[in-house]
């Protein structure tokens, strides 16, 4: 039975939030389709790779999914979202909280807390915060070609939804305060609140008032304020202590699919490593109209590689990247990766949409995940054809040395890692 089901639009997201509930001790596993079995997990985190889809396209997809896996059993149903608010989720929550009602027999009250502090997002009167910075004044929300505003009320209200708003304020108050407060919004007869919080303590209070209120409500926030719940619901989220390492004598791949420049810099960083046989891959080599042989060029390269038994870290750059062509440039480098997994002992890859690309590809249907490396590093293991530990990363989390450190653990090393500072 599926204790919490969490809706994800992309990847690295399903299985950032998915890995709470594994290091509480839950049986979880991260699906990449939504019909797949999930093998008797209690938890189970659905990506729908909806992010680039068209607005009725993704409606359908997270539908779909709540359809499928939702039960009035169920304890949580969690809808993850971008921290930065990419993609459509507005237009998603609508749809999940139909599908929702269509199976409890009542519209859930809606919890909107999409601050992640240790990446350095809060939400303060209702606005999303980048390090401090409104996110309106990011380059994230340039680089996502963003027009309207980020008042998280307005987002919401466009979909026909009623919203009121938590100040930090309020919040500070205490659970039992918040829980009364939230109350009250419900029923005035509210349909969704926005939560304030700039420190975890203040999604721990948003958790743990929400948990207590009647019904089943349905969550909607980043990887931040799911911890925030396992931690109110089940107990502390800590770190996994059992050994996941590659499988021996076998090269670890990892693969910097993320255009973030955090990722390019975790990438020189790993290139420098003993062990390491770093390969770029220019864009224009990967797309359609690219010549056969510089193709076949950088397969050799990769073949020769593996076959040295050496790890291999491969990233995509050179060349000026167009925001757009970025899934047919996932899909293209998911040819060259997929075919050579079953030659290696581990995958560590950022980019939620390169991760979904290659593991599509491979036939790896979902992960069962076994803990996280370190905030924002989660770790599962394939399931499919074949067996091995994957390591999904968000393109800016992290410090330069993530991906080393994540390359050391499947090494069977241990990290020196301490409060990495997540950037993205």
């Amino acid at each position: 039975m599926i204790e919490t089901l969490i809706i994800a639009d992309d990847l690295t997201g399903a299985a950032d939030c998915a890995v709470s509930c594994a290091t509480a001790g839950a049986d979880t596993v991260v699906l990449l389709d939504a019909n797949a079995d999930p093998g008797g997990a209690t938890a189970a985190s659905v990506d729908v790779n909806s992010r680039a889809m068209m607005v009725q396209e993704a409606g359908a997809a997270v539908t779909g999914a709540v359809q499928h896996l939702y039960s009035k059993s169920t304890r949580i149903l969690y809808h993850k979202i971008d921290s930065t608010l990419r993609g459509n989720w507005p237009s998603e929550l609508a749809h999940i909280r139909q599908a929702a009602t269509d199976v409890l027999g009542y519209a859930p009250f809606v919890i909107v807390a999409p601050a992640f502090p240790g990446a350095g997002r809060a939400t303060i009167d209702g606005h999303v915060f980048v390090n401090g910075t409104p996110l309106e004044n990011t380059g994230l929300w340039k680089q996502a070609d963003a027009t309207q505003s980020a008042d998280l009320r307005t987002i919401v209200a466009d979909v026909g939804l009623k919203v009121g708003v938590v100040t930090l304020e309020q919040v500070a108050l205490g659970t039992e305060a918040l829980k009364a407060r939230l109350a009250k919004w419900a029923d005035a007869g509210c349909d969704v609140v926005v939560c304030d919080a700039q420190i975890e303590d203040n999604l721990l209070t948003v958790a743990a008032a929400s948990l207590m209120l009647p019904g089943k409500p349905l969550w909607v926030g980043s990887a931040g304020l799911m911890r925030a719940l396992v931690r109110a619901g089940e107990g502390e989220v800590v770190p996994t202590s059992a050994p996941i390492r590659a499988a021996a004598g076998k090269p670890i791949f990892i693969v910097v699919g993320s255009a973030s420049s955090v990722s390019h810099t975790q990438f020189e960083a790993l290139a420098e490593e003993q062990g390491v046989v770093p390969v770029t891959i220019l864009p224009s080599t990967l797309r359609e109209s690219s010549a056969p042989e510089r193709v076949q060029s950088c397969a050799q390269t990769l073949d020769a590689a593996l076959a040295s038994g050496v790890d291999v870290a491969v990233t995509i750059r050179g060349e000026e990247v167009n925001f757009q062509a970025g899934p047919r440039l996932a899909a293209a480098l998911a040819v060259l990766i997929a075919a050579r997994l079953p030659r290696v002992g581990g995958l560590i890859v950022t980019g939620g949409e390169t991760a979904r690309a290659i593991l599509d590809r491979a036939g790896i249907s979902g992960l069962r995940m076994q803990g996280e490396i370190e905030p924002g590093a989660p770790v599962g293991i394939s399931i499919g054809d074949f067996a091995i530990p994957v390591i999904t990363k968000a393109g800016a989390f992290g410090d330069h040395m993530t991906l080393t450190r994540c390359r050391a653990i499947l090494r069977g090393g241990r990290s020196n890692h301490s409060n990495s500072t997540m950037s993205g």
